[in-house]
């Protein structure tokens, strides 16, 4: 065993901070003993560094290795995927750490350093993160640098400064290779993970189900219209449909509609042609690990990757594992389904065979009175409104035949309990009938003109199918608390102070404090403009906007616009370099050098050719000792502006007047 190569001390500073700032935002994800290991192997470089300690000899490395492979794969169960990749990688940039043998050694461990810090990108793309990500790169950078210094170097400040420049100096060509490279989708898009729980709608609905998730003020998604933002009666975003019910949960059935042949690229012969003008607009989704997507009613989509369910929904895919955004069109107007098919009509009308007599009693009655199915819905509205039902976050627990308890004892509950409950009505009553899960209007953010929809606006509500209309949107909830349609659920939860009551420091929570308010919005203005320019700059988006600078732009015409921006760009950056480092030369006490050679050229005197300045000066003094003193004088003074970037405001007369007597 030995020390080996020793890192410069400047570099070693940059790279261990580094290390474990790339870390940091793992520190979560990985588990507890690679972040000790990772400890382990920072203080032994720094124990090698000041030589207590010696490098690991091969049988040690060796062990580390298959041991930490080994770890890896008994803890996640295999080497593939974000989290068991990111955690080798880790471990891997730890151990080459205590293999530095040599420079090259080094070198591999800050390129190892940059990779570390790309798969952070796995897991988190907003803003904040970008940002750190970008400070913990220009570490690395440092690194790198502080490993072309001479050992003599050990200014780290020196260092920052010039892994600056350089990355200021990559800014213009990162941004031209953004614009212009084919858009792709980065390797962190890819559906990588595996079984991570994300906060979302899910496919099976019990009572108590989104009354837990309007307790969240996390972001669902952002909307961007086209136009103005519609009116919050109007703001459905569907995003699932449940057709099965067991006498406890409301689910998606045995049939998929997620897949083919129900499952199409455009909307077919399910939608027809739009009614109407479309409605268009831009949904920015957060991550749900699923494959749903949210829109309004008669959706379209000319996003890759997006189909058309037959129920009516956009379908992604593959789930949506990082934000996606995706375009729509919605025709509001179109009706759905006009002609039911009489297998889903069948799927529409099922219920257990069973249970909840006093509501199948209560469905044939008000069937009985209305004569029609639509008049059908009017006489059930009207029995809801007529008996004291209230809209809480805190209903009693259901059993057994929870309809008839939800309608004829406890009558207090969330949005799936009315939505739940008026389906069973109509269903019993002979009218296919589903409830349609997602979300409820959405707060407007005044910077960008476009719509927050969080989760605590996750809803739950009923379309019934109607001759000669189609599905027709019924929301038996607007019958007992209509503010929630209208204002949101924190004017309809305000007299029962429930409104994330679990979240103290939720920064939504207090949207009547301005300052706060004001916040908030502007930090989240800050991430749309990210998701939208840069994380949202899909081929769609690069396609309208090189077509807007430039006309139609082929393969061959973005390729040659790519290669002369990049020219240009190298271009000006190397003229740049050359006018930056020609300065010292173009210095006034240069150009009193340059007469001081030609006055004594003609004497033999002038410099050799290639021979520089002080080295000339230097040389004079065995010709002319009795002028030894004023030429070392005059060497110092050319060095100090051509080699250490200064000079003295007066050296140009000092070097004039120790001239006079040569």
């Amino acid at each position: 065993m030995s020390y080996g190569y020793q890192l410069p001390r400047n570099s070693l500073i940059w790279l261990l901070t580094a290390m474990f700032a790339g870390m940091a935002p793992h520190l979560t994800r990985l588990p507890i003993w690679v972040t000790l290991v990772c400890l382990l192997c920072g203080f032994w470089r720094i124990m090698v560094y000041r030589e207590r300690w010696r490098l690991p000899g091969r049988l040690i490395r060796t062990l580390l290795v298959f041991s930490g492979g080994a770890a890896v794969v008994g803890h996640y169960g295999t080497l593939a995927g974000p989290e068991a990749g990111t955690a080798l990688l880790v471990l891997g940039f730890c151990f080459k750490l205590l293999e530095t043998h040599s420079r090259r050694d080094a070198f591999v461990v800050v390129i190892l350093g940059y990779f570390v810090v790309a798969t952070s990108f796995f897991f988190d793309q907003d803003m904040a993160s970008a940002a750190y990500l970008l400070l913990v790169c220009f570490m690395v950078t440092a690194a790198l640098v502080g490993l072309n210094q001479s050992p003599l170097q050990t200014q780290p400040r020196r260092t920052a400064g010039l892994a600056l420049r350089l990355l200021a100096q990559s800014l213009p060509l990162m941004l031209v290779l953004f614009l212009f490279v084919p858009r792709v989708g980065p390797i962190w898009s890819l559906n990588l993970g595996e079984n991570r729980a994300t906060t979302g709608i899910s496919d099976r609905i019990t009572p108590g189900d989104i009354a837990e998730l309007s307790r969240s003020s996390a972001l669902a998604f952002r909307v961007a219209f086209d136009g103005g933002i519609p009116a919050a009666r109007n703001l459905y975003w569907r995003g699932l449909t449940l057709n099965h019910y067991d006498g406890a949960t409301w689910s998606r059935g045995p049939v998929d509609l997620d897949e083919p042949p129900w499952l199409r690229r455009g909307a077919g012969d399910w939608l027809g042609a739009g009614r109407g003008q479309p409605l268009g607009y831009r949904v920015m989704l957060e991550p749900t690990d699923q494959r749903w997507l949210f829109a309004l009613a008669a959706a379209r989509s000319t996003t890759p990757g997006v189909g058309y369910s037959r129920d009516h929904r956009l379908v992604k895919r593959s789930p949506v594992s990082q934000p996606f955004a995706y375009e729509v069109d919605s025709f509001l107007r179109q009706p759905l389904d006009p002609n039911l098919p009489d297998w889903l009509a069948r799927v529409n009308l099922q219920l257990p065979e069973t249970g909840d007599p006093r509501t199948r009693a209560l469905a044939e009655q008000l069937a009985a009175e209305a004569g029609s199915p639509s008049a059908l819905v009017e006489r059930a509205l009207a029995w809801f409104r007529a008996r004291p039902f209230s809209y809480t976050l805190r209903p009693p627990t259901l059993s057994g035949d929870r309809n008839d308890q939800f309608l004829f004892q406890t009558r207090r509950g969330f949005c799936s309990h009315y939505a739940g409950a008026f389906v069973y009505l109509m269903r019993s009553a002979g009218v296919p009938a589903r409830i349609v899960a997602g979300y409820q209007g959405g707060e407007r953010n005044p910077l960008g003109n476009y719509l927050l929809v969080h989760q605590f606006d996750a809803h739950a509500w009923a379309e019934v199918w109607l001759a000669g209309q189609g599905w027709v949107r019924v929301d038996p909830t607007t019958v007992v608390a209509p503010e929630r349609v209208e204002q949101g659920i924190e004017e309809a939860l305000a007299g029962e102070g429930s409104f994330l009551e679990d979240s103290p420091l939720a920064p939504a929570r207090y949207r009547d404090w301005a300052w706060v308010s004001r916040l908030r919005l502007g930090l989240d203005y800050l991430n749309f403009a990210w998701h939208r320019s840069v994380l949202g700059y899909n081929a769609q988006y690069q396609s309208r906007l090189l077509a807007r600078w430039f006309g139609d732009v082929d393969f061959k015409r973005l390729g040659l616009l790519m290669a002369v921006s990049v020219a240009l760009l190298l271009g000006a950056l190397a003229g740049w370099l050359l006018w930056q480092g020609s300065q010292p030369l173009r210095s006034p006490l240069v150009r009193e050098y340059r007469r001081l050679c030609r006055r004594l050229a003609p004497r033999g005197q002038g410099p050799e050719p290639g021979e520089a300045p002080a080295t000339h000066l230097l040389r004079l003094q065995e010709q002319r000792p009795d002028q030894a003193t004023s030429l070392a004088a005059m060497a110092a003074l050319l060095q100090q502006q051509l080699y250490a970037g200064s000079a003295d405001p007066g050296a140009v007369r000092r070097f004039r007047r120790l001239g006079r007597g040569l």
